[in-house]
Parts: C-alpha cells; sequence; structure tokens
C-alpha cells in the first residue's frame, strides 16, 4: 500500500538519481535526497493519522475456496469450514483497509498537452512541446503536480471517495482441518 504523494516523492528521486547517472553532478543526488526526505516525512505523518483496520479470510491451499471478510480470524475459519475436507491446509489472510487514492501523474499529463499541441500544429508546436517538457520548466512541473494532486486529495476528502477494497497485510496463521477442529500449523511471522 503506497501513498500516491510517498510514490510520486520517489519517483521523483529515482528520476533525479538517474540523472546524477548521466551526469555526475552532485545536485542531482542532493536533489534525491530532498524527495526522499519528504517521502520519509510523509510516511511518518501517514502512520500516525489514520488507525489500520484488519479483517481476516481464509483460503484453502492448492484450491480454490475462499471466505468472506471476517472480524477475526476464528470467525475466518468457521465461515469456511463447509467447503473443507479433513487434511485439508488453511491459511488465514491478514486484510486491511486499502489506502489507495487515484492521483495526477505529471508526466502523463504533459504527454497528453504534447499530443494535443501536435494534434493542433503539428511540426509548428515542436518548440512548445520541448519547452513543456525540458529542464527549463521542471521546478515549474513539480509545483503543479504538488498543487493539483492536493486539490484532488481534498475533492477526494470532501466528497468521502475511498477505495472500498481491502489489500492482503500477510498472513494471521496456517491451519490444518482435521475434520472437526482445526489445528495451528504455524503462526505469522513463520509462514515465509
Amino acid at each position: 500500500m503506497i501513498n500516491n504523494k510517498i510514490y510520486n516523492y520517489v519517483n521523483r528521486a529515482q528520476l533525479a538519481i538517474n540523472d546524477w547517472q548521466c551526469s555526475g553532478e552532485i545536485y542531482y543526488l542532493e536533489q534525491a535526497k530532498a524527495e526522499l526526505a519528504e517521502a520519509v516525512l510523509l510516511a511518518d505523518e501517514l502512520a500516525k493519522e489514520k488507525p489500520v483496520f484488519l479483517q481476516y479470510s481464509a483460503e484453502v491451499q492448492g484450491r480454490v475456496v475462499s471466505s468472506y471478510l471476517c472480524d477475526t480470524p476464528e470467525e475466518a475459519l468457521e465461515d469456511i469450514r463447509p467447503d473443507l475436507a479433513v487434511g485439508d491446509l488453511v491459511i488465514v489472510l491478514k486484510q486491511e483497509e486499502s489506502q489507495w487514492q487515484p492521483y495526477i501523474d505529471m508526466d502523463d499529463l504533459i504527454e497528453g498537452f504534447i499530443s494535443q499541441a501536435d494534434d493542433e500544429a503539428g511540426e509548428g508546436a515542436e518548440a512548445w512541446c520541448d519547452f513543456i517538457s525540458g529542464n527549463a520548466l521542471a521546478q515549474a512541473r513539480k509545483e503543479l503536480d504538488e498543487q493539483l494532486n492536493d486539490v484532488l486529495e481534498a475533492w477526494l476528502r470532501k466528497h468521502k471517495v475511498e477505495a472500498g477494497w481491502y489489500d492482503r497485510a500477510g498472513i494471521e496463521g496456517t491451519y490444518r482441518f482435521c475434520g472437526d477442529k482445526f489445528i495451528r500449523v504455524s503462526k505469522a511471522g513463520d509462514d515465509a
């Protein structure tokens, strides 16, 4: 689960590292360091903001059988019980509410602008296209990226637009079904 703003900071850091690899200029490493520092600060901030809401589901190893989301591991095991055969290995999964949100990708947006300009003016738009995508506007594009995504995030929050699905967050444990009960085979952390 990656927050889109964090993803953007990391992506810009990767681009700066690529620029450093091509040029050897320390400026690009400093830029990458600043972007990663922003990503860490935001990740820390987000970790404090919203508690993780866990649910559980169970699935049978080797067959396509799974349970619905349940509040406890025990409920997930009981939910899947009717579909089990003696000896089945059942994996109880931790599921957490997805924190995914859509975001505006500046590279895609600029490519769209370039495509529009090309459709409008053909070769006559080359200078404009080079300018809008060039180094001279790199900082301005970063600023626009942040502003547009801030507006999008505020709009999503205002209208309570959330992902509405759960992401797999790990394994709670593995159990063997013995016909009348479940025997724990391994705990979280034991499963790899």
